[in-house]
């Protein structure tokens, strides 16, 4: 169990972290969501040891580790740049936590070798520990640097935007073998991004962070389907936000009701959020939303529509089954609203 409690972090007059509390739990594969500037590498850093906090403390377990260096706490970290010695075969750089050990706790070195060579057989790059970094693929690299980072058997995996620097295609095959290859091993671990679609797919839980504060902390199906704050609709997945009045527990668009359900909405001003995917075409109807229709194409199986609302300077974006006939450019349609969130004015994407 790692335990997080009060971490605040300035640099100068910005303030990176403000009093953040979690707990990640045994096992858990733990994503830090949230766009540049949100804290969330400066979070990582410290329960790594690579930064120290203004206040607040770090605890493996119920142990401080608060002041301890990154040497003594037992973690792995994997960067996204690879951080690889150029000069070192890969099976020194794999060995390299063992080999720079204090010699009482450093293995002798058949044990080394045999160590790099059985985690080169994991990551699958068996038979390449004489090559060097420049003759690796960069998927190949981030796999010698995820090695590196096991080869020292740390209690915890620190992961900093692991596949930023790859490309779409290696980035989701190996996000995909790094899911399997954690629970397998049955490690703890803790991976930044700002990629929503790795968070989604790959953490147990992810952690929504924003100006150094965490927005939403739940599993991926609760991040996504009910956000508790504008700022995480609008950030997690695609996201249409309608300035709304609520009165007598319904939405209306200037005057025109909007037929969705509200749960005991607060009267007043809010703004309606809901995802492409979460509404269907109903004519003209009363409660049905009028969309002018601006563009059309297609994503996949359905329509990806785009529309402007009636006395409103915003466009939103509404899919439709492609098993109907696209919408033509300048028609117009009633939309329903079938999900959606409120969110009071004061808290706008």
């Amino acid at each position: 169990m790692i335990t997080v409690n009060g971490l605040s972090k300035r640099f100068g007059a910005f303030p990176a972290l403000k009093g953040i509390d979690l707990d990640v739990r045994d096992g858990e594969f733990l994503a830090l969501l949230g766009p540049s500037g949100s804290g969330k590498t400066t979070l990582l850093r410290i329960i790594a040891g690579l930064e120290f906090p203004d206040a607040g403390r770090v605890e493996f377990n119920g142990e401080d580790v608060t002041g301890l260096k990154v040497a003594d706490r037992k973690v792995g970290f994997v960067f996204q740049h690879y951080a690889l010695f150029k000069h070192m075969t890969v099976a020194d750089n794999v060995a390299f936590g063992l080999s720079v050990r204090r010699r009482g706790q450093r293995p002798p070195k058949a044990q080394i070798r045999a160590r790099a060579e059985e985690l080169l057989e994991l990551v699958q790059l068996g038979g390449l520990g004489h090559r060097y970094p420049a003759q690796l693929s960069g998927g190949q690299r981030q796999r010698v640097a995820l090695a590196r980072a096991l080869a020292v058997e740390p209690q915890l995996l620190l992961l900093d935007e692991p596949f930023g620097a790859l490309d779409a295609k290696v980035r989701k095959d190996l996000r995909r073998w790094l899911r399997q290859l954690h629970g397998r091993m049955g490690l703890t671990s803790i991976f930044v991004t700002h990629d929503q679609e790795e968070a989604l797919e790959l953490a147990d839980r992810v952690v929504v962070m924003d100006r150094g504060a965490i927005e939403q902390v739940g599993t991926p199906e609760a991040i996504y389907m009910a956000p508790e704050s504008a700022f995480v609709s609008d950030f997690v997945g695609e996201s249409n936000s309608l300035p709304v009045t609520v009165t007598g527990g319904r939405a209306h668009l200037f005057d025109r009701p909007i037929d969705v359900a509200l749960n005991g909405a607060i009267d007043g001003a809010a703004r309606l959020a809901f995802r492409p995917h979460d509404v269907s075409v109903c004519g003209e109807r009363v409660g049905c939303l009028p969309l002018l229709v601006t563009g059309v194409y297609r994503s996949g199986g359905e329509w990806r529509i785009e529309g402007e609302v009636a006395g409103i300077d915003r466009t939103i974006e509404i899919d439709v089954s492609a098993a109907h006939p696209a919408p033509d450019i300048g028609t117009r349609l009633g939309v329903r609203i079938e999900r959606a969130r409120l969110f009071q004015t004061g808290e706008q994407p």
